[in-house]
């Protein structure tokens, strides 16, 4: 197996082998993200704008998710080019994606409702919703009823809410770490059943190495927070940086997040 730092090192670079896919790619970036751009140079802009815009940004959303599996497929079929942009066959393929992010977000969102309701936490909050209620009258404002909550009712709901939040954070990284192999799957495959097999995506990890794909998971968390980092400084320039941000520096990480994961998932085929 190739070593995860060669992967990250060949991943840095694939963005850069053609410019002009590059650009084309954020000029999709750019245009879906149009309203923000606007609103940082302090362009006002009326709420019929505001809402084509949204739904301009919706649709090249599904675009822009389509066309990183298209990356995901190419880097899985051990190819070195960056993909043409097709807008159809990519929006297509952004709504696959949504259905399979939903399946694999949907499970731990109910055990994580459940948990909660276990755990005490909506019958503690409605127990102080109803002092609070009862407590407000009109010399009473309700800053000063949330204040006059006793600590024998706030105990309940911070412990459920502890409980209800470890819960949630163990469960949806495990099923974020799920779901980047489902996406490698649905590239692969091209079937959103192929995706939702979840002994199948076990197998994908077990087949990866568990250890080697956490350590790929943290260094890919480390390399994209230093890219977000200097995104940002790049951001702060007035006018001109936020060009920047969304014509190369986001599709720059989007091709290389999406190079480095489909590495990992064909070298250990």
């Amino acid at each position: 197996m190739t070593g995860l730092i060669d992967l990250f090192k060949e991943a840095l670079v694939y963005p850069t082998k053609d410019y002009k896919a590059l650009v084309i790619f954020g000029v999709i970036f750019l245009i879906a993200n149009l309203s923000s751009v606007l609103l940082a140079w302090n362009i006002d802009i009326n709420g019929s704008v505001i809402s084509l815009l949204a739904i301009i940004s919706l649709i090249l959303y599904f675009v822009t998710e389509g066309y990183v599996l298209s990356v995901l497929k190419e880097t899985i079929n051990l190819g070195d080019e960056i993909p043409a942009l097709n807008i159809l066959e990519n929006f297509i393929d952004g709504l696959k994606l949504l259905v399979v992010q939903i399946v694999y977000y949907i499970i731990p969102t109910i055990i994580v409702l459940l948990v909660g309701w276990v755990s005490g936490t909506y019958s503690a909050m409605a127990e102080i919703l109803a002092f609070i209620g009862n407590t407000i009258s009109d010399t009473v404002d309700p800053s000063m009823a949330i204040n006059a909550v006793p600590q024998d009712l706030w105990a309940p709901l911070f412990a459920g809410l502890a409980i209800t939040g470890i819960v949630a954070i163990i469960l949806y990284l495990i099923f974020a770490l799920l779901l980047e192999i489902a996406m490698c799957r649905l590239a692969k495959y091209e079937d959103i059943g192929e995706a939702i097999n979840f002994k199948e995506v076990i197998g994908d990890i077990q087949g990866i190495g568990i250890g080697r794909y956490i350590g790929w998971f943290i260094i890919l968390f480390i390399v994209a927070f230093i890219l977000g980092l200097v995104l940002s400084f790049i951001t702060a320039i007035p006018y001109l940086g936020i060009l920047i941000a969304f014509l190369v520096g986001a599709p720059f990480i989007s091709l290389f997040s999406a190079r480095v994961l489909g590495n990992l998932y064909s070298d250990a085929e």
